[in-house]
């Protein structure tokens, strides 16, 4: 107890309390807290994993009582950062309670992004995701999804809407007729985004993609909502509650993630990043983050492989055009 005192710089008086104390994490905090942490080998990382086990153990009865049980082999053997895991987790408490109220939309807004959306994803997946049965969160979320509609001119509840009904529609493969509420403005256009991308994936149906295409082509405001969508998903640019950017954007993050994407993801959605989203981004950014020419790159390998003509003819135009550039 004294050289714990001696090497933390603490009065031996409040190493003395703590000392035969199973609960000591649950009573210290602050400047005693880094004092141990920075003097006695391995407390931080004993911090770390009590708290994440403590949450974890939470949630998993709570979800428990709801009627999700937890994967705990997925959950502790997949790749995303436990912390989102953990968040993912509490989401579908808040979902299964069937939460519609300011919290759970605040709460859900926050998912919008590259890591929090992998960790979403592996909730929702129907093999080796997080819960063993989702088909009850895919319920219970198709249920939520027209309580959220009711916060029309809320910024979180657009976001928390999107989330939601791309999570389901990745998995079903379909836009989903149950989800698709229909209230106006921003709120139906990005929650159309959200139902298409998660289709796009789920589905791989070219035609869905050509149809989101020519929809922007009519309506400015998913035109819009779309150049702002990757750049604030990548971090590229703040969000923003008036879904605006900068007039000067390095796509720095959003170049990366498109190149991911054009490598992993099927031809349907690869069509809608050639067709729709990689001209608008060329538009806000020129030179792609930078990364122009692995762009093209890319686009001429992946291209090489689709079967469908359209795609091809659609990529090898984009091309044409990016290696026309200034």
């Amino acid at each position: 107890m004294s050289d714990v005192a001696m090497f933390s710089g603490l009065d031996e008086s409040t190493v003395s309390r703590l000392w035969d104390n199973t609960g000591w994490l649950d009573r210290i905090s602050g400047r005693s807290l880094q004092s141990l942490m920075s003097s006695v080998p391995g407390i931080a990382e004993y911090f770390m994993a009590h708290s994440l086990r403590k949450r974890r153990d939470s949630l998993v009865a709570g979800l428990e009582s709801a009627g999700l049980t937890v994967d705990l082999d997925a959950l502790e053997g997949s790749p995303v950062t436990r912390q989102h895991l953990l968040n993912a987790l509490e989401a579908a408490l808040h979902i299964m309670r069937g939460d519609a109220g300011q919290k759970v939309s605040s709460y859900l807004a926050r998912f919008w992004g590259r890591e929090p959306d992998r960790a979403l994803e592996a909730l929702y997946a129907a093999e080796g995701g997080l819960l063993k049965e989702p088909r009850k969160l895919l319920d219970a979320s198709v249920d939520l999804a027209p309580r959220l509609d009711r916060k029309t001119y809320s910024f979180h509840s657009i976001l928390a809407l999107n989330i939601l009904t791309h999570q389901v529609s990745k998995v079903t493969g379909t836009p989903g007729a149950e989800l698709a509420g229909r209230p106006a403005g921003r709120q139906s256009a990005f929650m159309m985004r959200g139902v298409v991308m998660g289709a796009l994936i789920g589905s791989n149906d070219v035609e869905l993609a050509e149809r989101y295409r020519r929809e922007l082509d009519r309506t400015p405001m998913y035109t819009a909502l779309e150049e702002w969508s990757f750049p604030t998903y990548t971090r590229d640019g703040r969000i923003s509650p008036d879904f605006t950017l900068p007039s000067s954007l390095l796509l720095r993050n959003t170049a990366r993630e498109v190149l991911r994407e054009i490598a992993s993801y099927n031809d349907a959605y690869f069509y809608y990043l050639v067709s729709t989203y990689i001209p608008l981004a060329l538009r806000r950014d020129p030179t792609f983050g930078h990364r122009r020419t692995d762009l093209v790159a890319a686009l001429e390998r992946r291209g090489t492989r689709c079967a469908d003509r359209m795609i091809r003819s659609a990529c090898a135009e984009l091309v044409k055009k990016i290696k026309g550039m200034p």
